[in-house]
């Protein structure tokens, strides 16, 4: 529901930048559409995990026609409320003039890697340049490692025409959803700021290019480094297509299960 609704807020805001009409009363059948095709492209998943597991996945109880109608209702709650919040607001009634879209899939060249760290939203206040994502739902502190990927925002912003070079020009900020409404999470950025992102980047991709040799063909489970806490995973992005299935304390038994497999199999 998270993508979808981010979705369809983007569209509004699409339709207005081109002047073309929004019709209020398709907001509904945008949401279930969104909604339903992002389902079937998880089927693919499911089908992966419960292989794995050897059980039916909790998530397949979300592809109800009632648990479906239940998120576009909460969607579209959601999706008037933000119309009310900032910054769209503000955009919508012609107080921010100068503002652009931007998409995710933009790619931001870093030494020999292909970066997705683009905003959803560009714009300025006076000399401040203003970076947004929707993150649709978070948590209101966020942790330095989420800190640091909002800076990486601006590392995308210098290297396009028109955006300010200076880092410290930029006010870098997140709308999303927590305890019933929208709330802004901003910080101004500095030159260690951004500095401290791309070393992040840096680190992760060593990280990434290590467990993947470590991963070889097989992708073994026993391999990945699993969440310490619940809390992790409740606000993780990638909980829907996890390879260590959907609940933690059954991943960690099975990934303790692999790891003694394959020592004792190494003193035979």
């Amino acid at each position: 529901m998270q993508r979808a609704l981010r979705g369809v807020i983007i569209d509004r805001l699409t339709a207005y930048h081109r002047g073309n009409l929004w019709k209020e009363e398709d907001l509904a059948g945008k949401i279930r559409n969104r909604i339903i095709g992002a389902l079937f492209r998880q089927k693919s998943v499911l089908e992966v995990i419960e292989t794995r597991t050897g059980k039916t996945s909790e998530l397949r109880s979300q592809i109800s026609t009632r648990r479906v109608d239940r998120l576009v209702e909460i969607a579209c709650y959601r999706f008037h409320a933000a119309l009310q919040s900032h910054p769209i607001k503000d955009i919508l009634d012609g107080r921010i003039t100068r503002w652009y879209l931007f998409s995710r899939l933009e790619k931001t060249k870093l030494q020999n890697y292909d970066l997705h760290i683009s905003p959803d939203l560009v714009w300025f206040s006076g000399f401040t340049c203003h970076v947004l994502r929707f993150a649709v739902q978070d948590v209101a502190r966020l942790g330095e490692d989420k800190r640091l990927e909002n800076f990486a925002m601006v590392e995308w912003a210098r290297n396009q025409i028109g955006l300010p070079a200076n880092p410290e020009r930029y006010m870098v900020e997140n709308l999303y959803w927590n305890g019933g409404k929208w709330k802004i999470w901003k910080e101004k950025c500095t030159h260690r700021h951004v500095e401290d992102a791309i070393q992040m980047i840096y680190s992760d991709m060593k990280a990434m290019r290590e467990l993947h040799y470590k991963l070889g063909l097989s992708c073994d489970l026993s391999q990945i480094p699993l969440a310490k806490n619940k809390l992790t995973c409740r606000n993780c992005g990638h909980r829907d297509t996890c390879p260590g299935g959907e609940n933690l304390y059954f991943a960690k038994l099975e990934q303790s299960a692999l790891e003694m497999s394959k020592a004792s199999g190494k003193f035979r």
